[in-house]
């Protein structure tokens, strides 16, 4: 399903970011700059298996360990690569947000990019709660792969608001953290709902990880699996 250009926490060398394959476009979710410089050097026709349609972003919110290198991909797409980019956020404070961060900050040209909502893209944004000032500003996404259901949770507290989208044997790909945080789902969060997991044969998926070692080894001893790591053969 999903792979990983990187599955760290936010001040991880290699910061959260997932990607795939759909319908002639690589979608992307997040771009922080860490998963940028690894995408530049591996080329985004190599990552896509083709040369891709677009590359389409989907936006989960605005801390920089998340859209730091969102800039930096649009300009690079439009000056050297010349294909297209699409970014997807899930409301309208986002969108502006985002256009500030690009054309205002980061000088973009207004043309080097589209920016859209999720209405009739097959996208589904879930909101969640997370960092206090981005209140109203965060989100996982639900969407289907060749009709396979896979849930990204994204920077959350809780796994509640993902509840209603995980059908049996989805996908989940949730952050989880050592750190016993108000803002992060802390791994003991994770391990009361495994049961439930199991016995729907949804598969989990670890990510945002704030100590590898730790929670790899308590991935293992719960039977969830850390997020897989993209590796350029």
């Amino acid at each position: 399903m999903l792979k990983f250009l990187g599955r760290g926490s936010a001040f991880h060398t290699d910061n959260n970011c997932a990607f795939f394959m759909h319908e002639g476009r690589l979608v992307m979710l997040d771009c922080p700059m860490s998963a940028f410089h690894k995408m530049r050097k591996t080329g985004a026709e190599t990552l896509a298996g083709c040369r891709p349609e677009n590359i389409t972003v989907l936006i989960t919110h605005t801390h920089s360990d998340h859209i730091g290198g969102l800039g930096m991909l649009v300009h690079f797409s439009y000056f050297v690569w010349h294909i297209p980019v699409v970014i997807v956020a899930a409301n309208d404070e986002i969108r502006q947000d985002i256009r500030f961060v690009l054309e205002r900050l980061d000088g973009c040209e207004s043309s080097a990019y589209t920016i859209i909502s999720p209405d009739g893209t097959g996208f589904t944004p879930i909101a969640v709660h997370h960092a206090i000032p981005l209140e109203g500003r965060c989100f996982g996404w639900s969407f289907d792969i060749d009709g396979q259901r896979v849930v990204f949770t994204g920077d959350t507290c809780s796994l509640e608001p993902f509840m209603p989208y995980l059908t049996d044997g989805a996908y989940l790909y949730t952050e989880v953290s050592a750190y016993n945080s108000p803002v992060h789902l802390h791994i003991d969060k994770l391990l009361a709902l495994m049961p439930e997991m199991k016995s729907r044969n949804i598969k989990v998926f670890i990510m945002h990880l704030d100590d590898e070692k730790a929670l790899c080894s308590a991935a293992e001893e719960i039977g969830a699996v850390p997020a897989p790591l993209y590796v350029q053969l």
